[in-house]
């Protein structure tokens, strides 16, 4: 009798076992759908799988035939809009840019949400008074004319300086032109360059964005100490006067905060790009050396008594350098 009572408990138990598992899978799923059901004023969308949506859609030209060059899709808990064609990207972004401008929200603002939007994360009223500033202090500091020339030209002495002394031996120029082009940012945003051994700098530029983070909020405070109100050396020094003169206006966002962010993301917008280009130019004249022979020839004939004076290209040299330009 007991060993029968055993076995309809153990059967029982096994069966409730099994019902909950499933109704706690069906809830599951009807929430899913429930939560993350296409929004009313989002185009049509293929179907996709619990929990996942499309996730795995890789097709997007076969889904514009099925739904037009407008539709939707959902990537696990988030859904996005797809654009198609020439056509409906020049609408969206242009025709209607006003409408659609802003960047999604990101993981770090997501998880930091006291993180300042900086220059490239910021929107509207902003956006357009950091822009302003970060634009009118760089142009005052030479970007885009030939007063920063000699700043570029002194960097790039140490640049090739270290390359030569490499002598002649394969080494990877990924880290020497990111300190090349984030020591000119440097001089620009801090008033100061590192050397290439230093290794604060290099552990900075390893880190990148986080050590920056730090590194500037270390250069704020230094400078908050020595400036001098009627004489800006560089970017922050410029900053720290806007903030004073904006500090009724909270909505143009010029405070503590935000200036570490811009700071980083003249960081992040100058220094890889430009050192990406770079690299991408060494491996070109790399593959093709009667390029580079081109090119070297070029230059010596054009500018005879600057190879002479031992003098590196200017940018008025640019105007003889075709084959460059090209």
């Amino acid at each position: 009798m007991a060993l029968g009572w055993s076995v309809l408990v153990s059967v029982w138990t096994g069966m409730n076992f099994q019902a909950l598992l499933m109704f706690v899978l069906v809830f599951l799923v009807l929430l899913d759908y429930v939560k993350n059901r296409r929004p009313k004023t989002f185009p049509p969308a293929p179907p996709g799988l619990p929990f996942l949506g499309n996730l795995f859609t890789i097709n997007f030209k076969k889904l514009s035939v099925h739904y037009g060059n407008v539709y939707s899709l959902r990537t696990a808990q988030s859904w996005v809009v797809i654009l198609n064609g020439y056509e409906t990207i020049k609408e969206a972004l242009i025709v209607q840019g006003e409408n659609l401008a802003d960047r999604p929200d990101s993981f770090d603002l997501i998880l930091l949400p006291f993180v300042a939007p900086g220059l490239i994360r910021a929107n509207g009223y902003s956006w357009k008074q950091q822009r302003r500033f970060a634009l009118s202090t760089l142009k005052y500091f030479g970007v885009g004319k030939k007063s920063l020339e000699g700043a570029i030209l002194d960097e790039f002495t140490y640049l090739a300086r270290d390359l030569s002394d490499k002598n002649g031996k394969a080494f990877d120029p990924h880290l020497i032109t990111n300190y090349a082009i984030s020591n000119i940012i440097c001089s620009l945003v801090f008033g100061h360059r590192f050397k290439y051994a230093d290794q604060r700098f290099r552990k900075m530029m390893q880190l990148f964005r986080e050590a920056l983070e730090l590194e500037a909020s270390i250069w704020i405070e230094q400078h908050k100490k020595d400036r001098d109100p009627n004489e800006n050396r560089d970017y922050i020094d410029c900053y720290l006067t806007e903030m004073e003169k904006n500090k009724a206006d909270v909505a143009a966002g010029f405070h503590e905060e935000n200036l570490v962010m811009c700071a980083v993301d003249l960081f992040v917008a100058g220094s890889e790009t430009t050192s990406t280009t770079l690299r991408w130019g060494f491996l070109y004249m790399a593959k093709y050396p009667e390029v580079q022979g081109k090119v070297d020839a070029m230059h010596m004939f054009n500018n005879y008594i600057d190879y002479i004076a031992n003098i590196v290209p200017v940018i008025q040299s640019l105007v003889s350098l075709n084959h460059i330009c090209t």
